[in-house]
């Protein structure tokens, strides 16, 4: 792992355990175990980490839309979906964590909207993605579904990081596909 990455993966710990306004360049720093003089070297500020972590994500998820899009049945792309968020959240509960204390401050959501208009068209893309499925799945209402959808996801997240992990994930994955099945 090169020293930028260390120091992506110590902010995201220390925003996990801290949030965004609770913690310092030198949290980070030490965490990462570099000098502050080469956290600067890599990045401007707390901030900055803020839209390279929008890019690193929306990266990550680039995949996922191009798989997706190989996936000709509705029902098997939908569990695609469920599957791939769910078992990031086991995988990477820091992250989450993460996420969830950056969309409950000002300064979180004001970068979110920053790498939103930054990185319009990826997000347009992923959001037309989980619109097509549900009018693949013969909803009225596709957009709609994607939001509940989405919706249910963040919600289960949100209790499976409160509970700890101890939650019973792969019931509530099955709840969620029998909602799906034709």
């Amino acid at each position: 792992m090169n020293t930028k990455e260390k120091i992506l993966n110590a902010a995201i710990k220390v925003f996990a355990s801290k949030g965004y306004h609770g913690s310092s360049i030198s949290e980070i720093a030490k965490q990462a175990q570099v000098s502050k003089a080469l956290f600067y070297h890599y990045f401007e500020s707390k901030r900055d980490l803020l839209v390279i972590f929008a890019k690193k994500r929306l990266e990550e998820w680039s995949p996922l839309l191009v798989q997706l899009e190989t996936i000709m049945e509705p029902f098997k792309r939908v569990c695609f979906v469920i599957d791939f968020v769910l078992d990031e959240l086991e995988e990477k509960p820091d992250w989450l964590r993460f996420l969830y204390m950056l969309y409950l401050s000002e300064e979180g959501v004001k970068a979110i909207s920053l790498a939103m208009k930054k990185y319009a068209a990826q997000f347009n893309r992923l959001f037309a993605a989980e619109i097509k499925l549900f009018e693949d799945l013969g909803f009225e209402n596709p957009q709609t579904e994607a939001i509940y959808l989405r919706s249910m996801l963040q919600g289960i997240s949100l209790e499976y990081l409160l509970s700890g992990g101890n939650y019973p994930l792969q019931a509530m994955k099955d709840k969620i596909k029998e909602r799906y099945k034709s």
